[in-house]
């Protein structure tokens, strides 16, 4: 005999899902309600006790405490369009998202502790991005403690600062903003364009062009001395004076000008970090290197892959790190049964990296040449290290012309799990029939480097 479990049939799901559906904001049936301030006095939201409590230990806390035989609960400082957008997770399963509406709905999840709704509109905010809304969403992911989040603002941030450095957000960000900036370690513009950048930022806010030590100092505060003057040239600060000179005091610029000069020397005024917030991307330690190796097993496969005009690799990973480099594997002629190299200087060969959004909006993020060939494997070291980050999905592009029965004989994994938890998926690749975990392609391994406060990476 058997037995039709309600609860994990297709059925199940499409019932309760209707069932979500027709008590959503309905108030027959509902035995709280919410109570917020409206310009023409207050709106109630209606709800139901037993759903909140499935999906929230918060709420399940209140309505089997103090709360459990009140029917009217006040909310204070979030509208009820918001609120109504939150609830949606518990009886619907999704949520209308906005950049909008998006913080006051990531608070609720995270003020009731509903990780599904915290989790989406992190995922939500990290695909719209943008110069005109990065600070302020920092400073969201900095007061609900987002910790992906602030990681994925810091990559914004660092990979665009000199954009947003010329921005409207940026002139008119008010002084924690600021600060946020200037506490980075990693982002691609020089110390001197970042000072320029804070003199920008006092005459805007200040509403003053001419530049004095006091107003200087009465706008920027404490963050004058977070600059890092130390790390500039002493021909760079010299280059400073003529234009800013009247925005130092004489002990502050003779602090400075030992600070570069003597690197032995402890100021105390300023923070004294010598430390350039990038540096070249040749200076990237090859210790640092973390690789990602598909190859199953050094001997290959008995059957030939034959490569295409265009080879398409795809991946995705779950943490920000840096592509360094992009190794292919060598190739050959199969025919006969017999595998034999390429004639002459190998097949040139153009690569193109792209990012792609969940809305399949592409950015190309890297474009050269190079040679394929049957020698050795081919390391593409790439010019400008890539961010990659978790939320899209990356498609290398080899577009080649290549001759009759071209192939490889790798085995490749579709997934690798590299250290420190990050992992690496690949998709929509040529399988074998009888294993899918095993893929058959032409890129053999990634060289990655982790993103952290160690790891300063010029991309200009």
């Amino acid at each position: 005999m058997s037995v039709f479990n309600p609860l994990t049939s297709d059925y199940s799901s499409q019932v309760f899902s209707t069932i979500g559906r027709n008590l959503y904001l309905e108030s027959e049936l509902a035995d709280v309600h919410f109570v917020f301030r409206a310009n023409d006095g207050n709106e109630r939201v209606p709800a139901h006790k037993l759903l909140l409590m499935a999906h929230s230990d918060v709420f399940a806390t209140m309505f089997n405490g103090s709360w459990k035989e009140m029917d009217m609960v006040k909310i204070g400082d979030v509208s009820a369009a918001a609120f109504k957008e939150f609830l949606q997770f518990f009886y619907l399963g999704q949520v209308k998202l906005t950049m909008e509406n998006v913080a006051a709905v990531m608070n609720l999840g995270e003020m009731y502790n509903v990780h599904e709704c915290s989790a989406v509109c992190s995922k939500f905010v990290k695909n719209n991005l943008n110069i005109d809304n990065i600070l302020r969403i920092y400073g969201l992911a900095i007061l609900l403690n987002q910790e992906n989040l602030k990681i994925a603002c810091k990559i914004f941030i660092g990979s665009n600062i000199k954009a947003l450095l010329k921005s409207t957000g940026f002139l008119t960000c008010d002084r924690k903003e600021l600060a946020t900036i200037l506490q980075l370690n990693w982002i691609t513009c020089t110390e001197v364009e970042l000072f320029e950048a804070c003199m920008s930022w006092v005459k805007a806010v200040s509403k003053q062009d001419d530049l004095t030590e006091e107003l200087v100092h009465d706008h920027l505060g404490d963050l004058f001395h977070e600059i890092r003057f130390g790390s500039m040239s002493l021909q760079s600060f010299a280059a400073l004076i003529p234009k800013y000179g009247n925005t130092f005091s004489f002990h502050e610029q003779q602090e400075i000008i030992q600070m570069i000069a003597d690197p032995s020397f402890h100021p105390t005024m300023f923070v004294g970090n010598r430390t350039k917030r990038c540096s070249s991307a040749e200076g990237c330690s090859a210790s640092m290197d973390i690789h990602c190796e598909r190859l199953i097993s050094q001997s290959g496969s008995l059957m030939p892959y034959e490569i295409k005009n265009l080879e398409t690799t795809v991946f995705s990973t779950n943490e920000p790190v840096l592509l360094r480099a992009i190794g292919c594997g060598m190739v050959g002629i199969f025919t006969q049964n017999n595998y034999s190299v390429l004639e002459k200087d190998g097949v040139p060969t153009n690569i193109t990296l792209v990012e792609v959004s969940d809305l399949n909006d592409e950015v190309i993020l890297y474009n050269a040449n190079d040679v394929l060939n049957s020698a050795e494997d081919l390391r593409i070291f790439l010019t400008k290290p890539v961010i990659v980050r978790p939320g899209f999905t990356y498609e290398i592009r080899l577009e080649q012309t290549l001759p009759k029965s071209c192939c490889t004989m790798d085995l490749l994994k579709s997934r690798v799990e590299l250290k420190s938890g990050i992992v690496i998926q690949f998709h929509r690749e040529t399988t074998l029939e009888d294993d899918p975990t095993i893929a058959r392609g032409l890129i053999f391994e990634l060289i990655f480097q982790r993103i952290d406060d160690n790891v300063y990476c010029n991309f200009l």
